[in-house]
């Protein structure tokens, strides 16, 4: 007998030979086995008789077999997350706890609660798959409709996973499932030790809590026999990975739904469009609470549009408007947030030639340090002290030019007269946990705000919107609406949101004052229709990282893909990009359209073969890429 065994490095399953004494059920047992010299922990994957094999030599032999970890249905998530994300089975296998697996189940000798529950489903609840879609007016909304559903639920919930996007967001839910579920509960995310990452994956796989809060990763805890999953805030760029296994765990999570025949509960203040679409298709089911009126939009906070190029706005950044306002908030003690999602003072500019101080590496924009006089590329990391003349024309008018976190400090504290909070790594990394309630103006990050919990302000800044819809994206219409809406939860109810911008009457700004959500997602799908953009097709996007120059390797590449058949297939690049990984200097980037996912994968899949085969390069595949 044979068996084809994963091990959790960058491989495909290996074949080795079975053992004559060893038990029959040998599918999703970890063994071990010898590779590359030493013995190491794989899993089973499948176990066959096979005649061929046999003529084959120096087919090696398991050396350990141990207890069971993976049921056919983790056998089948895992086997899609290799194929589907175009990444090797042993890293899908890691992914998903393996490691701490062994190290409980082998070296602890501790039974995974895998091979105690065989088959077994639970009545009433978990007898199919089907997924929701909930459009919820506010973060609180949300939460409301899933504690109703798993306090009605909770007697038949068997394995339950419930999603949220930040850490920072997990302290919101975890009392709320507490008082339902008990010691039943655990939590796992990436700021949790190393110890006690073992304990909580200890937890799960001898049964002890099945119930699995958590962020990104905790669609893949080893829990078989799954009733219930909730992905909240599922339009987030937060659930999908940059690197490692570059999966969706929204996506992730409709499919290991569908695999365990289980309920998925999607819920967003500003879903995306892709899953509006599913939902136009019947693939989701929409759902609300019955008996909670949709929220009116005189109920919300109001949305002000603040048009930058009135006269006597260039003087400053911040327009006359909002200064008006916090002038009045500052009188009655109440909480100002200042949006810009530029860190530092302001960038470098020649007023001469127009040029602008740019990192020689990486061909974007240095920005401005003005108390320690310095000039950073938040790309590589590059710092300097700032040139005295100009690069380009030897000019000596040099000037700040924009505006970052630094400068709208500096315009608060000189025309209120008030002592401001900075928010982000960058300056006080503690003052999010520590001084925001006591802090009557703050002044942030889009980023920084998505950390900021139950604080309610009287009213927030957004300075640099036109920032936000003017990316080289398809999706920022759709970013922008959501990262909007999603500052109007730490809002008052009869709070404010300044947009401040020089394209005032851009339709997207309508469609966001009036919170118009319906107008905007058939806009939205129109205008990807057109474009044949997703969810009309699917996109993959292939990076080729290299050390040495990458001229010499682009005849090879473009040779590559004049051999992939392009019928059905749109094929862009490759182009040269700023390289995101310090150890590779150059970057080329390949983009893959088809409105056909199997075409798209089968031509993805013949293109990631041949793309290997270039000597020194390291090439990443990005399936359904959020960031293009």
């Amino acid at each position: 007998m044979y068996a084809d065994v994963v091990f959790p490095f960058k491989l495909s399953p290996l074949t080795y030979k079975v053992p004559e004494d060893a038990p029959d059920n040998l599918k999703g047992r970890i063994v071990k086995a010898p590779l590359m010299g030493k013995g190491h922990y794989g899993l089973i994957v499948s176990a066959r008789n096979e005649s061929l094999l046999e003529k084959k030599k120096n087919i090696k032999m398991i050396q350990e077999i141990h207890h069971h970890f993976a049921s056919e249905s983790t056998l089948s998530f895992m086997k899609w997350l290799s194929d589907y994300y175009l990444s090797p089975m042993g890293i899908a296998l890691k992914s998903i706890f393996f490691e701490e697996a062994v190290n409980i189940c082998v070296k602890h000798d501790v039974s995974c609660i895998e091979s105690q529950r065989g088959t077994k489903k639970v009545a009433n609840f978990q007898h199919s798959y089907k997924s929701f879609l909930y459009h919820a007016p506010s973060i609180s909304h949300e939460y409301y409709l899933l504690d109703e559903v798993l306090n009605r639920t909770y007697p038949d919930i068997h394995g339950a996973v419930i999603l949220v996007p930040e850490v920072s967001q997990i302290e919101n839910l975890h009392d709320m499932l507490k008082n339902i579920f008990g010691e039943r509960l655990c939590v796992i995310h990436s700021k949790l030790t190393k110890n006690k990452r073992l304990e909580t994956i200890k937890q799960i796989i001898t049964g002890q809590s099945d119930i699995i809060l958590g962020t990104r990763s905790a669609i893949l805890v080893p829990i078989s026999n799954i009733s219930f999953i909730a992905v909240t805030s599922e339009h987030s760029t937060s659930y999908k990975g940059e690197e490692g296994l570059r999966y969706n765990a929204r996506d992730a999570a409709v499919m290991r739904g569908f695999i365990e025949k289980s309920h998925v509960f999607l819920s967003s203040v500003c879903p995306s469009v892709e899953s509006i679409y599913n939902v136009k298709t019947g693939k989701y089911s929409p759902t609300a609470p019955s008996h909670i009126a949709p929220q009116k939009v005189e109920n919300r906070p109001k949305i002000k549009i603040i048009d930058s190029r009135l006269k006597g706005q260039k003087t400053m950044t911040i327009s006359r408007d909002v200064i008006k306002q916090a002038r009045d908030i500052a009188s009655k003690g109440g909480r100002f947030l200042f949006i810009i999602n530029t860190r530092g003072y302001s960038l470098i500019r020649c007023e001469d030639c127009g040029h602008i101080a740019q990192c020689n590496k990486c061909n974007i924009p240095l920005v401005f340090y003005k108390n320690r006089n310095i000039v950073k590329c938040h790309y590589c990391g590059f710092e300097q002290t700032v040139h005295e003349s100009c690069e380009e024309c030897k000019g000596f008018n040099i000037k700040p030019f924009g505006a970052g976190i630094e400068k709208i400090k500096e315009e608060i504290e000189d025309v209120l007269k008030i002592k401001t909070i900075t928010l982000g790594k960058d300056y006080m990394p503690w003052v999010i946990d520590k001084d925001i309630d006591a802090a009557s103006f703050a002044i942030g990050t889009s980023y920084t705000a998505k950390k900021l919990r139950d604080e309610k302000f009287d009213a927030i800044a957004l300075f640099n919107t036109d920032w936000l819809f003017t990316r080289p994206d398809f999706r920022a219409y759709e970013r922008t609406f959501q990262e909007i809406t999603m500052l109007t939860n730490i809002l008052k109810p009869d709070g404010s949101l300044y947009l401040q911008t020089w394209y005032p009457k851009k339709r997207i700004l309508r469609f966001i004052k009036n919170y118009d959500f319906k107008t905007f997602y058939e806009y939205e799908l129109l205008q990807r229709k057109i474009l044949d953009y997703p969810p009309f097709s699917r996109i993959i996007l292939f990076n080729i990282f290299m050390k040495k120059d990458a001229e010499r390797s682009l005849h090879d590449i473009d040779e590559i893909i004049n051999n992939i058949d392009k019928q059905g297939l749109e094929i862009l690049g490759p182009v040269d990009i700023a390289s995101p990984l310090k150890s590779y200097k150059y970057c080329l980037q390949i983009f893959m359209k088809s409105k056909g996912r199997k075409i798209l994968h089968s031509q993805a899949e013949r293109l990631l073969i041949e793309l290997k085969k270039i000597k020194g390069a390291k090439i990443n595949a990005d399936v359904d890429p959020l960031k293009i």
